[in-house]
């Protein structure tokens, strides 16, 4: 049981990880409107990489609100409030 279990581990090894199709983005601030993802490591800001679809911009966002958002390069693109 642990042999299979060992080379079940080496065989991932040499995979990347698969990234996550979309982010659980959180509005840290409203004015800029700026979010954050992956426990505040990154921010974004209205103006610097920060995209919002039709439906996100109809939104009344506050400080806290949350969003599920998707990272393309080097910008944001939040689609609607969670």
């Amino acid at each position: 049981m642990y042999d299979t279990d060992m080379a079940l581990r080496l065989k991932e090894l040499g995979r990347p990880r698969a990234r996550p199709a979309w982010h659980r983005a959180q509005c840290v601030s409203i004015s800029p409107l700026r979010f954050s993802i992956v426990d505040g490591q990154f921010q974004f800001e209205s103006g610097k990489g920060l995209t919002l679809t039709r439906t996100a911009s109809n939104v009344d966002w506050r400080t806290g609100y949350t969003a599920a958002a998707i990272l393309s390069g080097g910008s944001l693109l939040v689609i609607d409030r969670i």
